[in-house]
């Protein structure tokens, strides 16, 4: 035993496993870091095939996403299939689609504007930059274990950074039929994401054959700062010369579009009788006498997952104005759930949807779904798959009490030919 102990003292230092005893604790401290960033710069280059035997398709976005805590934001995606950047300085906002060579201005709203809207064809790549944080923070989400893999030193920009790796599997889910396998690299200085492979297997059913393939997807993170010291040349937008100026994109459509559901504006809402976890039972009707919005999301919902700050923000303008917040997921994985809403600080009631019985009340067929209801219990707001703006122009209506959160005005100055 003692010539065990003398062989640990002899070894190099380096040589000594530095590594956590907690692969899962330590990812979900890493997340937790990324959750409270209240700004970030990150740019990060993601990297996806798809093959089997036969058969190879490659395709890399490069995605930036600079945010800064006074709301000011950039955001940038640029792929094979488009490129867009988002802008504001919180004066105006501005998309500019550099294949295109056009760009719209807009005074800035209290939040970025894109959120939870129909995007068009451009905007779609840079979906991925605006979710950067949103996906890294809520990694473990799902989690129940994680193991470390040997220490590594990875190259990122030509710096050498040694890693923790951490390993862990993804079961399939109602929503997501195949299972995946996911390895992270986490720098060891900073306790930063700096790497991440996920690998899929299907099998693909054409024309009655069945063909394997296999998904991978790698995004290498070439810079990451919280909390840093943005100039502010990040957030402004200086139009090149053969840039013009347009009112709208000729070539958008609504990629949330659900199918058409009843429209339940102008109607009596309808009765619920929620349940929490500890099993109280709360009626919908007792809220009567006081204005309520309800959101019916759920965690594997992208739009959902993308309005979620905003709604935190905008229920921080409102709570005290007397506005009662609740919502309804419809998840299966409760503890998903709440780990999801402890990371986004949401402090209103959330409540499950056991059975489904609550969107079959709001005759729910897409999600996300906005309900706002005034204080005598008819609906005023009735909406899948809206937009943040959308939300808070429906609010401002309920009284001049909330009339401060109503979105700016649609144009700044309107659009001019160049």
């Amino acid at each position: 035993m003692f010539s065990v102990v003398l062989l640990l003292a002899l070894l190099p230092q380096g040589a000594q496993s530095s590594t956590p005893q907690d692969a899962l604790a330590q990812l979900n401290e890493v997340s937790q870091r990324y959750a409270d960033a209240k700004s970030y710069h990150i740019e990060a280059v993601e990297e996806r095939t798809s093959s089997n035997e036969l058969t190879r398709h490659w395709d890399k976005t490069l995605l930036t996403a600079i945010v800064a805590a006074d709301g000011r934001y950039r955001y940038e995606g640029r792929s094979g299939f488009g490129s867009a950047i988002l802008v504001s300085d919180s004066t105006t906002d501005w998309d500019y689609h550099p294949y295109d060579h056009v760009y719209t201005q807009q005074a800035a709203s209290h939040s970025d504007p894109q959120t939870g809207k129909a995007l068009g064809t451009q905007e779609m790549q840079v979906y991925g930059a605006k979710l950067l944080v949103t996906r890294i923070s809520h990694q473990a989400d799902r989690l129940k274990s994680a193991t470390y893999l040997p220490d590594e030193t990875i190259v990122v920009n030509g710096t050498n950074m040694e890693c923790y790796v951490v390993h862990y599997f993804v079961a399939p889910t109602e929503h997501n039929q195949l299972s995946s396998e996911w390895t992270l690299w986490i720098d060891k200085t900073h306790k930063l994401l700096r790497k991440s492979l996920s690998t899929q297997h299907e099998v693909l059913s054409l024309a009655g054959s069945h063909l394997p393939m296999l998904h991978e997807t790698t995004v290498t993170y070439a810079l990451v700062e919280l909390e840093p010291q943005e100039p502010d040349r990040s957030f402004t937008f200086i139009a090149p010369a053969d840039a013009k100026l347009v009112s709208e994109f000729p070539d958008s459509f609504d990629r949330n579009s659900p199918p058409v559901a009843a429209d339940l504006t102008g109607k009596p809402a309808p009765e619920l009788q929620l349940k929490s976890s500890d099993g109280k039972l709360t009626p919908l009707s007792s809220f009567r006498g006081k204005p309520v919005f309800i959101e019916f999301w759920a965690t594997w919902c992208g739009p959902c997952v993308e309005l979620m700050p905003e709604l935190v923000k905008l229920h921080a303008d409102t709570a005290e104005k007397g506005l009662a917040w609740l919502s309804i997921d419809s998840d299966k994985d409760a503890s998903a759930v709440a780990a999801f809403l402890s990371r986004e600080h949401s402090s209103w009631p959330n409540y499950h949807d056991e059975g489904d019985s609550f969107g079959r009340a709001f005759h729910r067929v897409g999600i996300p779904l906005g309900v706002v209801i005034d204080a005598e219990g008819k609906i005023t707001f009735y909406k899948s798959g809206y937009g943040i703006a959308d939300l808070r122009a429906a609010i401002a209506k309920l009284g001049p009490e909330f009339s401060s959160v109503a979105p700016a005005a649609a144009n700044a100055g309107g659009a001019n030919s160049k």
